[in-house]
């Protein structure tokens, strides 16, 4: 009869049926207090059916709550990988701007010593 019903969902119902619950019960004491009432003696149905679409509505609002982290989790996956994506662009610059110096410090370097070999080189023939 109830056997799928959690603890929120018996309290609903009880409250819809104007009972006072204290949230402390558990879920036998909270059966126990629905079965004598008198919205469930005179219309069972009704409030199974009640209880089946109160458990339906958690279900979906389960799965929609777990579509959203779903969804969350790929946006901040792609979002991680967009901003890996961009660090990795910005170190392979600043390690070509770096490798770039550091060829053309060596040239400079390379062409300043020719020059002075030169300058020693023409002062000995004087």
């Amino acid at each position: 009869m109830f056997e799928n019903a959690i603890k929120e969902d018996l309290i609903t119902a009880l409250r819809e049926m104007g009972k006072t619950v204290d949230s402390d019960l558990g879920i036998l004491e909270l059966k126990q207090k629905l079965l004598p009432c008198k919205a469930y003696l005179e219309d069972e149905e009704f409030v199974c059916d009640f209880l089946d679409t109160t458990m339906e509505e958690e279900k979906q609002e389960c799965r929609l709550e777990r579509k959203q982290e779903l969804e969350l989790a790929r946006i901040e996956a792609r979002r991680k990988t967009e901003d890996e994506a961009r660090f990795k662009a910005k170190e392979e610059t600043r390690l070509k701007v770096v490798e770039e110096t550091r060829l053309k410090a060596g040239e400079q370097s390379r062409l300043k010593a020719e020059e002075e070999a030169k300058a020693v080189g023409g002062k000995a023939e004087e």
